[in-house]
Order: structure tokens, then C-alpha cells, then sequence
């Protein structure tokens, strides 16, 4: 019952010591020997372990002459009382559910969330029988292992996974959601590697669908035929098809991570693998990857839903939840990858990110092999290659970056080199499909922002980790009292403000309109719109939404993924805030004494900022599978709902909730909780991760499959 105390039995069975010892010295004037003895016992009875008092109870009485021996006999006598008690008392606190001391508000604690009523779309229904029955059926060492003195330690970490083992939620979870005890252990144990694990169950692509192929016949290059090797060609992809899928790619996935060049891919490798046909080389590869993303672009955007749930049409159009769009393409290149697998050279660097977007620590080392032989060497870094180098680079900071906030992955040092890299410029030779496609979506613009923010979000993650280690390793990271990351939240403030202030016009939108079309802001804001063409359609833009909560409504289709565009931007700047704020919202949970008026005011903050992400609403949400990383935005939507529903339990976060979150708090949180738990269910069939969610989620809020 005890043996988590650490307390030493040397100490609790020292030899009797005389009458001038300082165990004497303390006895009360007040109260008789006997008195003394008795709670002396009881309190050494208190404090050893059951087998510990076993071993007292059976050791004879002390050959002490006088009182000494007849106190023994009494001692021992108690002894067997208590020890009886506690046998009788050890069934009935084995079945009270553990949970942790979480004060909560002002005052003194109030009841667990379990416990309390359900309000709003919460389903917290559950009997303390219930609750009984599945405590008894974990194993023992189970009880010890998720809500002891330890978790309140506390270190800052960005990714959403950590979110689930602060005690509150631990603790709600293990309320709710008994059968996840065990990923809570294997979470706290394994970190980052239990999500990755997991991530991992994704069922492996068929390799049974490919395509049908014959030998080439025609004329060869120089080169090609010095090279060898039979070429083959493929008679469904004909040159009409595979320019539509080169257009595709290059109009969707490449301007949200535009790290490959239209012009030269069109004039070098489609021009090669339509004359030539398809080898184990590098163009060969890259082609059918480029054309297996292009199928994949235009079967996510208009093909057929995978599934319905109810009346509603899934988001993850094209293909089934096992065999996606592309995959025969996509296995025709993985056919060839072996050949040129060890290649270190701009080329392979882009197949890797088009292929294993998730292998970012391998890309990177590549990538950064790459940099330090172009550093060693004489470059133009403002030439075309120069500039998709850079592309290349900031592609895979970015990437290494995000997935060391999401998932608290270490870092390759790649990001180091930026200095010696620099900005791409994006001044290659005139393309005028990309001219088009900037000017309609702004892509540059977007794609910079992004990069700038993400720059923004890791500063953050950096300076509250060196203020919340300097200030204590024992203790929630203070936002209060004059705290190192008091200073460092109000600088991200500042920082947040200040790119926003630096948003291109045509990027810029009211911070409380995050479905409205962009606009400009400020003083600025409708200058010289009456004549300007482009401004004018852009005005009449702004008198609508472009992101739309309703997700039974047919979405609309715009080009170059503009909405998509659009949407990652203002979500990662949403997202940035409510990671920066959320250790204000720790601090409400498990630290409400020290909770200040600063606190309250950035718990409210952080809500604010989960409300309404432009990601969930459509038509973005109605095109899933032209998101990248899906699995991250799935954990992070779990960690906000089990806010919002901490928010409905918590006494200080309940008031805080009422009555400084603002008048159109509920209902934005209400739409918002909908269009959360509508995103994890749509991948709950294809993605390991959603589907965890939802299991966890189920449990929490009244949802049906």
C-alpha cells in the first residue's frame, strides 16, 4: 500500500534510544506514555509496507523488563487491529479509480470531469461501478505508472502527442477511456516512436497494380544508347496523357511545395521519356512519380468519395482507402528506384521528396551532402539550378522543422546551413503556365510566408525550452511573475503581429474572419481597387467567403489550389499561436493557485485561436488527399477537443470560457468541435493515427460512426 513512499526501513526500526534522545525530547508533556507509544505505533504501522507489518506482528515480544515489555505486548496487539483493517480496507481502495490531486479553480478542488454533468456536446455519463470494474481489470503495476509525483514535471514540447500525458488529461482519459492505458504507457515510454510505430501500421501499397508495358521502337539519343538498357514504353500513358498529368502535378502539389522546375522537366525529362521511352534512370523515375502525383491531383479533386457517412460524402475522394490514385504509376517507378537509390544529386533529392515524403531525416542527409559539395565548389547560386537548389534546401527545412514540432523528432542539423544557402528567388526563365498560376494563387508569396512563420514557431519552441529550463525542471512552465516565458510569449506576440504586418496585400485577411477571402488591411486597404482589374475581382472576392462551414454543400472548385494554399497559411498561423499559449492552459489545470490575470487572458487566447481553422472547413477539408501530412493535423485536432472539453469540466477554464473568450465564443466552438471530429472520422478507414483519435474521442464526446 505504501512501498511508492521511498521511505528506508533502517529508519523505521532503529534501536530504542535512551531517555535523552531526541525522539523523547518531542513527546508531547500532555499526553501519557502509553498515549505515546500508541501513536507511535500506528504511525510506523502507516507508513511499512503490509508484508513489513506481517514480519512485526510475528516477532516475539521484547525481553525488556517493566512497562517496555507490557507496551510490546499492547504494540503487538494494535498491530494485528490494524493490520486487519487494512486487509479489510485493501480490496475497497484497490477498486477507487487513481487520479491525481488536480485543484481546479479558485478554492478547494472540485470534482473530476467524470464526475461531474455533461453539458453542450459532451457525453461524460459514467458510474463510479464502471469505472470500479475496469480499474480492477488493469494490471497492477498499472497504477503507479500515469499519475504519480513525476508528472508534475513538466518540459515544454510543441508536438500535440505530449499534450496526452499532463496529468488532467491522463487522468480524463483513464476515466473515459479505459482501453488506452496502455498506448499511455507506451507514449510515455517511447515518446515520438509510439506515434511514429503507429503511423507505420498503414497498410502497405499493393504492388499487384502496374502497367501493362512493351519494348520501345525508334530512334535513340547518343546518350541513351552509351547509357544501354532496354527502354520500354507504356501504351496507356500516351503523350496527350502524360502532358495532362505533368500539368496537374505542376498546377497542385508543386506550387504548395515548389521544389521542381515546370520548363525544364517539360523540356528535358518528358520531352526524353516521350521520345525514348522509360529505363531504370533518374528522368525515367521522376516522370512516373511526377505523373502518378498527377493523377493523384485530379481523381483527389473530382473523383469519387471513398466512403459516405450517413448522408455525407467522405473528403478522401479517388481510388479506395487501400489503393489510392496513381498507385500503378507509382509502382512502375518504384520498379527502377534501386538503380539510382545511392545517387547523391539535386535529382534524387527530388524523387526522394516526391516518393518518401515522410523519410525527411534520410532526404536531409542527402540533401545536405548536396549543399557542402556546392559550397566546396564554385556556384551561382542565382542561377535556374542554383535557385531549385535553394528551393530544394528550405523544402526540407521546412519539412524537418514542422515534423520537430509535431512529433518532437530530432533535428539533422540541416537548418544550420540557411546562412550559407539563403532565399530562393524564384527568377527562372519565363514560363508562362507559372506566371499564370502566381499570379492567380500568388503561390511565391504563399510559399514564403510559410517559410517565414515556421522560422517564427521553432524561435518560439527554442526560447520557452531554454526559459522553462533555466527556471525550474520541477515545475509548469510560469507565465507569471515576472517569468522568463512571460517575456517570451509577449515577444512571439509581437513576432505573430509583425508577419502578419509583412503579409504581401494579397495574402492579408481579419484575423477574426479566417473563412473570408484575402484582402488588404489596414489604412491601405481598397487603394486604387476601382481601376485595377485584378484588385476589382479581388473586391468583389472580399464580399464573400471563401472558406465555408457547411460541409454538405457541393464545394467549389478553384484552380492552382488556391483554397488549399490559402487554408495551410492562416492555419499555421493559428496553429502557432495556440501552441504558444498552451502552456497557460497547463498551468489553469494543474497549477490554479498560481494562476494570474495574465494566465486567464492567454488561456483565452488560446482558445480564441482554435476556433474555425480554415484546414477543417470547406472546400479544402472536401480534397483530403491533396493535404500534405495528414496524421499531424489528426493529433492535433484530438488535443484541441480534449481542451474544449476541459473547458466544459474545469471551474477556472469554464469561467474563463463564459466570460473572456468573446459573445460568439460557444457558437464558433460548437461549429469548430463539429468540424474536427468530422475531419478524424473522415480518415479514420485509411490513416492508423485518425483512427486512434477516434477511439479516444468516442469516448469523450457523443459521436456516432
Amino acid at each position: 500500500m505504501s512501498h511508492g513512499l521511498g521511505i528506508k526501513s533502517d529508519i523505521l526500526h532503529q534501536p530504542p534510544s535512551s531517555d535523552k534522545s531526541p525522539e523523547r525530547s518531542y513527546r508531547n508533556p500532555n499526553m501519557s506514555i502509553e498515549e505515546t507509544e500508541m501513536r507511535r505505533a500506528k504511525t510506523q504501522v502507516q507508513l511499512m509496507p503490509a508484508d513489513e507489518v506481517r514480519m512485526q506482528v510475528q516477532r516475539p515480544a521484547t525481553d525488556k523488563p517493566g512497562l517496555t515489555s507490557w507496551f510490546s505486548f499492547r504494540k503487538d496487539k494494535t498491530l494485528v487491529e490494524i493490520l486487519d483493517r487494512l486487509k479489510s480496507l485493501e480490496g475497497k481502495v484497490d477498486r477507487i479509480p487513481l487520479r491525481a490531486t488536480v485543484p481546479q479553480g479558485f478554492g478547494p478542488p472540485q470534482p473530476s470531469p467524470s464526475s461531474q454533468p455533461s453539458l453542450g456536446h459532451e457525453n461524460t455519463e459514467s458510474t463510479s461501478t464502471s469505472h470500479a470494474s475496469s480499474m480492477n481489470q488493469r494490471p497492477h503495476y498499472q497504477h503507479n505508472t500515469l499519475l504519480g509525483d513525476g508528472d508534475r514535471t513538466y518540459k515544454h514540447a510543441s508536438a500535440a502527442h505530449k499534450m496526452l500525458t499532463w496529468p488532467a488529461i491522463s487522468q480524463l482519459l483513464l476515466q473515459t477511456v479505459p482501453s488506452t492505458v496502455g498506448d499511455l504507457n507506451s507514449l510515455r515510454n517511447e515518446g515520438s516512436a509510439f506515434i511514429v510505430r503507429m503511423q507505420k501500421g498503414t497498410p502497405n501499397l499493393s504492388l499487384d497494380d502496374t502497367l501493362s508495358e512493351k519494348p520501345f521502337v525508334g530512334m535513340q539519343t547518343q546518350a541513351t544508347r552509351v547509357a544501354g538498357g532496354i527502354r520500354n514504353t507504356f501504351p496507356d500513358l500516351t503523350r496527350n496523357t502524360m502532358f495532362r498529368l505533368t500539368t496537374a502535378y505542376f498546377d497542385s502539389f508543386n506550387l504548395i511545395y515548389p521544389f521542381m522546375d515546370r520548363q525544364n522537366f517539360i523540356s528535358d525529362t518528358l520531352t526524353k521519356v516521350q521520345t525514348e521511352g522509360f529505363d531504370g534512370d533518374t528522368d525515367s523515375v521522376v516522370a512516373l512519380l511526377v505523373f502518378a502525383l498527377g493523377e493523384l491531383a485530379l481523381e483527389g479533386s473530382q473523383g469519387k468519395p471513398i466512403e459516405r457517412h450517413g448522408t455525407r460524402a467522405s473528403g478522401v475522394k479517388g481510388g479506395t482507402d487501400k489503393k489510392p490514385p496513381g498507385l500503378a504509376l507509382f509502382n512502375e517507378a518504384r520498379k527502377r528506384m534501386g538503380f539510382i537509390l545511392t545517387d547523391c544529386n539535386l535529382e534524387n533529392v527530388q524523387r526522394d521528396y516526391i516518393s518518401f515524403p515522410g523519410n525527411i531525416r534520410q532526404i536531409a542527409h542527402t540533401l545536405k551532402q548536396i549543399i557542402l559539395r556546392v559550397l566546396l565548389s564554385p556556384c551561382d547560386w542565382g542561377s535556374p539550378k542554383g535557385d531549385l537548389i535553394k528551393r530544394a534546401y528550405w523544402h526540407c527545412a521546412l519539412m524537418e522543422t514542422t515534423l520537430h514540432l509535431e512529433l518532437d523528432l530530432p533535428l539533422t542539423g540541416i537548418i544550420n546551413l540557411e546562412q550559407q544557402v539563403g532565399l530562393p528567388s524564384f527568377k527562372q526563365p519565363f514560363c508562362e503556365a507559372d506566371d499564370r498560376a502566381n499570379k492567380i494563387s500568388n503561390f511565391e508569396s504563399h510559399y514564403s510566408s510559410l517559410l517565414a512563420l515556421t522560422r517564427v514557431c521553432a524561435n518560439l519552441h527554442v526560447d520557452i525550452n531554454k526559459t522553462v529550463s533555466t527556471e525550474s525542471s520541477t515545475d509548469t512552465p510560469s507565465t507569471s511573475m515576472d517569468s522568463p516565458v512571460a517575456s517570451s510569449l509577449k515577444q512571439l506576440s509581437l513576432e505573430l503581429a509583425q508577419w502578419r504586418g509583412n503579409l504581401p496585400e494579397n495574402l492579408q485577411w481579419a484575423e477574426d474572419r479566417p473563412a473570408a477571402f484575402p484582402s488588404p488591411q489596414g489604412k491601405n486597404a481598397g487603394y486604387n481597387q476601382a481601376i485595377d482589374p485584378e484588385l476589382s475581382h479581388e473586391k468583389s472576392y472580399s464580399q464573400r467567403n471563401l472558406f465555408s462551414t457547411n460541409l454538405d454543400e457541393e464545394p467549389e472548385d478553384y484552380p492552382y489550389l488556391f483554397d488549399i494554399q490559402v487554408a495551410l497559411l492562416r492555419t499555421r498561423y493559428y496553429y502557432a499561436k495556440y501552441m504558444a499559449f498552451r502552456p497557460c492552459v497547463y498551468k489553469v489545470l494543474h497549477f490554479p493557485e498560481q494562476v494570474t490575470q495574465d494566465d486567464a487572458e492567454g488561456v483565452a487566447e488560446c482558445l480564441r485561436s482554435c476556433l474555425k481553422w480554415p484546414l477543417t472547413m470547406s472546400p479544402v477539408s472536401r480534397r483530403k488527399r491533396l493535404i500534405p501530412y495528414l496524421f499531424s493535423w489528426s493529433q492535433n485536432f484530438l488535443g484541441i477537443l480534449l481542451i474544449f472539453h476541459m473547458t466544459r469540466h474545469n471551474g477556472m477554464l469554464q469561467n474563463i470560457r463564459t466570460n473572456m473568450c468573446g459573445p460568439t465564443f460557444e457558437a464558433d466552438a460548437n461549429i469548430s468541435i463539429g468540424l474536427m471530429l468530422d475531419w478524424i472520422r473522415d480518415l479514420k478507414s485509411s490513416d492508423p493515427i485518425a483512427s486512434w483519435c477516434w477511439k479516444i474521442l468516442q469516448g469523450i464526446y457523443p459521436i456516432e460512426e
